[in-house]
Order: structure tokens, then sequence, then C-alpha cells
């Protein structure tokens, strides 16, 4: 038998264990590989996210932001979270967002979602005790010609002009420059709630094809009844001052004059 050298022995056992060290680190490296793809976000699979928005209107304060019992931001009048820096939720469960007056434990606006894996919500929120509004928006957020606005509207008329328990669907009106009398155009706000944002938002021309401003005006349908509702001067239109390029949340109220209330508008722009 032909004689092996104990040095030789002793570098081939060396070898052999570098060997299965090699091949063990390479079958985890290629574990890892196949279970990470190159740009795939790790917490893909298990995260949804959401961001949040806060309109700048008169008297909005701001909000502490929760996910369940944890806080996770805070929300000031004009700004954004979640947009560069994602806010995560559960993926596939349900998840309560709250947002509270801040520093303290009361809730303003508050909903439950459930997003899927690598999905994102965005929440739009108006809240402004000045013009009484407390709600989530709903909306592009395309760019406004100068020619049009795009508004929102707000029903805040008092219980005199039109009660609490009165449904009323809102219908928008065109004055034609020929014979000066209103005209329906065809747009119209189904079940405009009492104190509620309603949900359409709705984009109109403030002029013509010659730049002539264009006269709108809402009159509100009593649906029981199937008869306009009029103010305390019998009159049943509710006139709109628009401004081209903007973005407005129109309230219809009400102010007292001479005694009486007669119908009027106020405006938010965002």
């Amino acid at each position: 038998m032909e004689n092996i050298s104990p040095h030789l022995l002793l570098k081939n056992k060396h070898m052999f264990k570098f060997s299965k060290f090699t091949l063990l680190s390479l079958a985890v490296v290629f574990t890892m590989m196949t279970a990470c793809k190159k740009g795939d976000p790790v917490n893909e699979y298990y995260f949804a996210s959401f961001s949040a928005e806060l309109l700048a209107l008169p008297g909005t304060i701001t909000l502490d932001v929760y996910v369940g019992d944890t806080k996770i931001d805070t929300l000031a009048a004009g700004e954004s979270v979640g947009v560069f820096s994602k806010l995560l939720l559960s993926a596939g469960k349900p998840s309560t967002i709250y947002f509270k007056k801040a520093g303290t434990d009361t809730v303003l606006l508050d909903t439950t979602v459930s997003v899927s894996a690598g999905e994102n919500v965005a929440l739009r929120l108006a809240y402004s005790p000045t013009l009484g509004i407390q709600s989530f928006m709903q909306g592009s957020d395309a760019n406004v010609g100068a020619d049009s606005t795009l508004f929102f509207l707000f029903n805040a008329m008092p219980e005199e002009l039109v009660p609490d328990s009165v449904t009323v669907d809102a219908y928008l009106f065109k004055s034609n420059n020929e014979t000066g009398q209103f005209e329906e155009t065809g747009i119209t706000w189904p079940n405009l709630e009492k104190n509620k944002l309603h949900t359409n938002q709705t984009t109109i021309l403030v002029t013509d094809e010659t730049g002539t401003p264009i006269t709108y005006a809402i009159k509100l349908k009593n649906v029981a009844t199937g008869e306009f509702i009029k103010d305390a001067f019998n009159l049943e239109t509710i006139s709109l001052s628009l401004q081209g390029g903007s973005r407005q949340i129109i309230t219809l109220t009400a102010y007292t004059t001479r005694n009486k209330l007669k119908f009027t508008t106020s405006y938010a722009t965002y």
C-alpha cells in the first residue's frame, strides 16, 4: 500500500471542513435570495398603509392620529401624513383609525378600513367647528381649470326653514342669458343630509366660451311633497358666487334680516 503523508491527510481534512462550510453558506444565501427578491419591500406581504390630509378650513385644529390605541402621528391644518413615510396597517384585517383633538382623548373622526397587502388608502378630512363641518371627503385631486370650479355641498339650513325630519334633494340651476330665467342643469345632490358633507364632488364651468360669467343657483326640494322650499321672503333660489380655478366647500345656510330668515351661502377654499 502506498504511504500517505500525515501532512496531506491533515490538509485534506481541513479542505473537507471548508467545503461543508461553503456549501452551507451558499444554501443560506440562496434561501434568502428566493425569499426576498430585489426591489420587493420586505413588509409588502404583511402590511398595508394609509395617508391622511387635513384641509385648512376656518377653525381647523391640530389632530392626533391613532391606529387602535396607539398614537402614530400628529396632523396639522393644511398638512398630510403618511405620504413620504408610510403609516402601516395590518394587511387584510380591519383597522380602526381615530383622529382625536390634539392632546386629548376626544375623538373627532374615525373610520374602520380593511386594506389588502401592499395597498394604500388615502383619507381626506374636513373639520371646521366654525363652519360646522366634521366629515371625511371623497373626490379626485385633478387640477381645476381657470374657467371651472370644483366644490362639495354642506347643508347647514336652520330648523325653521328645513326641519331635520324633512329629506331634501338639491338641484343646480343656470341662468339663461336670453330669457333671464333659471333652467335646470341636470346636476343634483340626492338626500342632502343636514350637517353632513355630501359625497358628490361637482365640477362646473364658471364662464362660457366667450368668457362671460355663468350665473348659478341651487334649489332645495322637499322629497315628500315634491315642492321647492322657500325662505321667509318667499324665495326658493339660493344664489352662488363661484371662483374659477378653485376648490370650495359651499355651505347652504340662512341669515336673519328684518327679523326674517333669508337663504345665503358661505365658502371655504381648500
